[in-house]
C-alpha cells in the first residue's frame, strides 16, 4: 500500500463521548445512550456499546468536535466482545449518512490529528526541537532562534488527540497517571524523535527533538582527544558524563558507546530512557535495553547486569542512590562503567554522588569512589558565530593520584586547580576550552565571561 493511502486508512485513538441511537424497523429511533469512543477514521468511527448488535445494523451517532456537532447515520461493520473496557461490546461503525459540512468537519478534523500531515510540512534542515503548544503552529527551534510554521494553528483538542496516538496503550495509560513521559517515534527514513509530552496549564503539549542519524565518534563531536584515550586505556572503572539538561550528554553517551564498537571486542548492556540512539554491533555485541519496555527501572537493569557478565555497562542517568550504588559496585567488580549526572563542573557532579547517601555513608562512598572513578567528562553547548551550529565546550577531569587524594578527602573546592595545572595530562578546564574556541573564531567572547 502506498504510503499516503496507508495513512488515509489509519484509525486514531479517539478518547472522547458520544451518543449512540439504533435504528429500529418501522424508521424511529431506540433509546439514546452514552458511551466513549476509542477511535476515529475517514470512513467512521467505533465505540463501546452496552449491548450486541448484528453487523449492518443502523445507527445514528452524534457527537462534538472542536465546539462542532457532528451526527451521521452509519453502518455496523464489526462487533466485538471486550473485556476489561468501559462496556461489554466494541462497534465498528462506517458513515452512510451526512450532510456536507458536517463531512467536511468530519474529515478534516482526522486529516489534521494525523501527525504525519503535519511533520511533512517541515523543512528539517539545522532544525533541533519542534514545540506544539496548544492554540498555535508547529514552533521550530533551529540554532539560537525560533520560528513559527506557516501551518494553521493546532487546537487543543487536535493537538492533544494527535499526541495520544503516538502512545501505545501501556504507556498511555502511564502518562494518564503521570502527566508526562518521554520516548522516542521513528517518523520516517532516517527522521527520528526524542518526545517530551507533558501537561501544561491543563493541556496536553509536546516537544519534538531531533535525533541526529549519524552516531558521531568523540573527536567528531569536537571532544578532546584526551576521552577517546580515557575510553581506551580503562576496561574497569566509573566514567561520568555531566551537564546540564540539554547539554549532549545522551549524544556523548552514545558517542563512548560507537568509539568503543570500534575499537575492542566487548559485551556491552545500555540502559536508557528512552533509547535515542541504535547501535549496530560491529567489534562489540551491544544490547540495549530501555526503561519502561524492557526494565522496570535503571536500578533494577543495573543489579540484573551483574548477572550479565558485560565488559561495558552505561546507564544513561543516574537519579538515586540504589543505582549509584549499583554503578560503583559494577567498577569494582571490573566493569567499564559509563553514565551521566547533571551538574556543571566536576565538583558539583561529586557532590551529586555523594549527595545520593546518608551523611554516615559518606566518608565510606568517598574511598570507593576515588578507588574506581576514572574521570569526569563536563559539556556545554554553544552557538557558532555564524549561528549555524552547536559546538561542545568541556571540561575534562582524569583521576590521577592528586585528584584520588581530593576525591577520597571530599575535598572538591581543589579540583579546578589540579584541572588547571594538569592541561600536560589531558586534563582540561571549562575555562580553556572556551577560550580555544574563541581564539579560532568560532563562538562569541561573551560566553567567557558569563
Amino acid at each position: 500500500m502506498h504510503f499516503e493511502e496507508k495513512r488515509k486508512s489509519e484509525r486514531f485513538r479517539f478518547m472522547q463521548l458520544l451518543q449512540y441511537e439504533k435504528l429500529l424497523e418501522d424508521g424511529s429511533f431506540d433509546m439514546p445512550y452514552t458511551v466513549y469512543a476509542r477511535d476515529i477514521s475517514m470512513t467512521g468511527i467505533s465505540f463501546y456499546s452496552i449491548e450486541s448488535m448484528k453487523v449492518n445494523s443502523k445507527v445514528r451517532v452524534v457527537f462534538e468536535l472542536e465546539k462542532k456537532k457532528i451526527s451521521f447515520i452509519g453502518q455496523v461493520v464489526r462487533m466485538e466482545i471486550v473485556s476489561g473496557a468501559p462496556s461489554n461490546f466494541l462497534l465498528g461503525v462506517n458513515i452512510e449518512k451526512i450532510n456536507d459540512e458536517a463531512k467536511e468537519w468530519f474529515t478534516d478534523f482526522v486529516r489534521k490529528i494525523n501527525i504525519y500531515n503535519v511533520l511533512k510540512d517541515i523543512d528539517f534542515q539545522d532544525v533541533v526541537d519542534i514545540h506544539f503548544v496548544a492554540g498555535y503552529p508547529p514552533i521550530i527551534k533551529k540554532i539560537g532562534e525560533f520560528s513559527i510554521s506557516k501551518t494553521q494553528p493546532i487546537s487543543e483538542t487536535v493537538l492533544k488527540t494527535m499526541l495520544f496516538n503516538l502512545l501505545d496503550e501501556d504507556r498511555c495509560r502511564q502518562f494518564i497517571e503521570e502527566k508526562e513521559t518521554n520516548f522516542v517515534f521513528h517518523y520516517k527514513d532516517n527522521i527520528r524523535f526524542r518526545i517530551n509530552l507533558h501537561v501544561q496549564q491543563g493541556k496536553v503539549e509536546a516537544v519534538f527533538r531531533l535525533i541526529p542519524h549519524k552516531i558521531q565518534l568523540p573527536h567528531q563531536l569536537g571532544l578532546p582527544i584526551a576521552v577517546e584515550q580515557m575510553i581506551m586505556e580503562n576496561k574497569s572503572g566509573l566514567i561520568l558524563v555531566a551537564g546540564r539538561t540539554g547539554s549532549g550528554k545522551s549524544t556523548t553517551l552514545a558517542s563512548l558507546i560507537e568509539f568503543l564498537n570500534n575499537k575492542r571486542m566487548s559485551l556491552v548492556i545500555t540502559i536508557e530512557k528512552p533509547i535515542e540512539y541504535i547501535h549496530t554491533n560491529k567489534t562489540c555485541i551491544i544490547k540495549q535495553r530501555e526503561v519502561g519496555k524492557d526494565t522496570l527501572s535503571f536500578s533494577n537493569a543495573a543489579k540484573n547486569a551483574l548477572r550479565q557478565s558485560p565488559d561495558v555497562l552505561l546507564i544513561g542517568e543516574i537519579l538515586d542512590a540504589d543505582t549509584m550504588e549499583v554503578a560503583i559496585t559494577a567498577a569494582e567488580t571490573g566493569m567499564l562503567v559509563i553514565s551521566s549526572i547533571h551538574a556543571i563542573d566536576s565538583s558539583q557532579a561529586l557532590d551529586r554522588v555523594i549527595s545520593f547517601f546518608p551523611a554516615e555513608l559518606q566518608k565510606h562512598m568517598l574511598t570507593r569512589l576515588s578507588l574506581i572513578l576514572k574521570g569526569i567528562v563536563t559539556q556545554s553547548l554553544l552557538p557558532q558565530k555564524d549561528g549555524k551550529k552547536l559546538v561542545v565546550a568541556t571540561e575534562v577531569m582524569l583521576v590521577n593520584n592528586a585528584m584520588r587524594r581530593i576525591v577520597r578527602d571530599g575535598d572538591f573546592k581543589q579540583i579546578p586547580t589540579v584541572i588547571q595545572m594538569s592541561g600536560n595530562i589531558g586534563m582540561q578546564s571549562m575555562r580553556t576550552s572556551l577560550e580555544q574556541l574563541i581564539a579560532k573564531g568560532i563562538v562569541d567572547i561573551h560566553y567567557l565571561q558569563e
